[in-house]
């Protein structure tokens, strides 16, 4: 399926039970992808998590429908998915600033979230630097932690490997000529709410230091991006991803399958104690042949 038709697809089901218990299975196989990365994809594409999107647009309607009718609160709250006026008051006032009870009071400002539409426009015609490769498995060495779909932290877990040490330890447990520091998002981890994330390094030793872990990645395909935009902007890692999803996956013969590695070379500015943010090297992605 297109990944536009279907994201579209997606959209129309989320809007058409926003005021059911959304299942985010149900939701994905309207594209015909695993909820992970229909989840990754959506994220992606739109800049919103699945659940931002849900939630601002069920509170953008009950601000609506308090502005408009004579309703009660607490329904206007169950109605939209919350089990308790306190809950449904503090989202609301997170949301658009006010309590729900100002809502119904005339000249107050609210805040409006629309709905999500896929438009065909024409776009591409650049240049993406990849290549495929078969690869057998590999070990790796480093430390994991546990990301939620809906509030990715993966941006703070690189800082504190960073500031405590642990980037610098990697380099010198690396047994890879490169030394390569390596993001990994473990897709097959996913249990519905989070998946695992790895900060490892190429390893061959058999001693695991305190407080580290040894990943083993399996034999797989991957498609390995440069970044075009290397070290220019920080938003030069988002931007790759999106025209990885809208652009290169679409029109090829290949689907991500379960892992996705950032692989920053040794010696990029991160070395000095500054941010990796905006300094992307590659990003691999494990894929499979399209059915």
């Amino acid at each position: 399926m297109d990944l536009a038709v279907g994201v579209q697809k997606a959209i129309n089901y989320v809007e058409d039970h926003l005021l059911d218990e959304l299942e985010y299975d149900n939701i994905a196989k309207e594209v015909n992808v695993s909820s992970y990365h229909f989840q990754r994809i959506f994220h992606i594409l739109s800049g919103f998590t699945l659940g931002e999107y849900i939630r601002n647009r069920r509170l953008s309607l009950a601000a609506s429908e308090l502005q408009s009718s004579e309703c009660k609160i607490i329904d206007v709250a169950l109605k939209y998915g919350y089990e308790t006026p306190e809950s449904f008051s503090r989202a609301f006032e997170r949301f658009h600033g006010v309590l729900p009870s100002a809502a119904k009071e005339k000249g107050v400002e609210l805040k409006s979230f629309s709905r999500l539409s896929i438009k065909v426009i024409l776009e591409g015609g650049s240049v993406m630097d990849y290549r495929v490769e078969e690869m057998e498995g590999f070990r790796l060495l480093g430390k994991v932690e546990k990301q939620f779909m809906n509030n990715v932290q993966a941006g703070k877990f690189w800082d504190r490997c960073i500031n405590d040490g642990t980037l610098n330890a990697l380099t010198e447990y690396s047994t890879s000529p490169e030394k390569e520091h390596i993001g990994i998002a473990d897709g097959s981890s996913y249990d519905g709410e989070s998946y695992l994330y790895y900060i490892v390094t190429p390893y061959s030793g058999d001693f695991v230091p305190d407080g580290y872990i040894i990943k083993e990645l399996p034999a797989r395909t991957w498609i390995k991006f440069r970044c075009v935009s290397f070290g220019l902007k920080d938003t030069a890692d988002m931007e790759l991803y999106r025209r990885i999803y809208s652009e290169f996956f679409p029109t090829s013969d290949y689907e991500p399958a379960e892992y996705q590695l950032e692989v920053y070379p040794y010696g990029n500015p991160y070395i000095d104690g500054r941010s990796y943010k905006g300094n992307l090297a590659e990003v691999w992605i494990a894929v499979r042949k399209k059915q």
